[in-house]
C-alpha cells in the first residue's frame, strides 16, 4: 500500500477540531454525517481511516452549514504552480528540452 501525501488526506484527529468535537466523539459524528448528510466516505483500504482533504473541503463549502457545522471553511488559496500559465510554461520547457510533438 502506498503512502499518501499528508496534505491530501485528513484523519479523525484532524477532523475533530473542524467539527469542534473530541477525537472519541468525532467518529460517531462523521458516521452520522456520512449516512444522513452526504459527507464523503473514507478512502478505501486505509487503516486508520483517511478522508480526501479535497472532498471534505468541498463538502464543507457546499453542505457544511446545512448540516449544522456552522460557517464553512474558507476556500484554500490556489497553488500558483498549478495555474494554466505555469502549466503551459512547464510544458514548453519540457518540449524544448526533450522535443515536442506527439
Amino acid at each position: 500500500m502506498t503512502a499518501l501525501a499528508p496534505e491530501l488526506v485528513l484523519s479523525l484527529d484532524e477532523l475533530a477540531p473542524i467539527f469542534r468535537r473530541s477525537r472519541a466523539a468525532v467518529a460517531r459524528h462523521v458516521a452520522r454525517l456520512m449516512s444522513g448528510h452526504g459527507f464523503p466516505q473514507p478512502l478505501p483500504g486505509r487503516k486508520p481511516r483517511l478522508w480526501s482533504r479535497h472532498q471534505v473541503e468541498q463538502w464543507l463549502r457546499l453542505s457544511g452549514t446545512s448540516a449544522g457545522i456552522g460557517t464553512p471553511l474558507p476556500v484554500p488559496a490556489e497553488d500558483p504552480r498549478l495555474s494554466p500559465a505555469a502549466i503551459a510554461a512547464g510544458r514548453s520547457r519540457l518540449e524544448a528540452r526533450y522535443g515536442g510533438g506527439r
